[in-house]
């Protein structure tokens, strides 16, 4: 299992929403306005960005999937407050 961090940046509403209802449904935490997080298996992460093709316009949207080790999630800053929560072995992950 690996913490992804999906980030992105959608210029119609409805495929806006889309995208989100989408991350949701594979159980991603929003953390801010456009970027969710969570945990996937590695071969399900192909998964995502297939599902997620279907919904942007490659030429005017843009996501960032970004697969972090939990050591690197772990070691994160968050300066203010955050907006969603996970838990991964007992470790917070905002």
């Amino acid at each position: 299992m690996i913490v992804v961090l999906v980030i992105y940046d959608i210029s119609d509403n409805l495929k806006r929403l889309r995208v989100s209802k989408l991350l949701q449904r594979w159980g991603l935490t929003r953390i801010q306005r456009s970027a969710f997080t969570g945990i996937l298996a590695p071969s399900r992460v192909k998964d995502l960005e297939r599902e997620i093709r279907r919904h942007v316009n490659l030429e005017t949207d843009v996501v960032h999937i970004v697969p972090l080790s939990r050591r690197e999630w772990v070691r994160k800053r968050v300066i203010g407050t955050p907006w969603g929560e996970i838990s991964v072995q007992g470790a917070s992950i905002l």
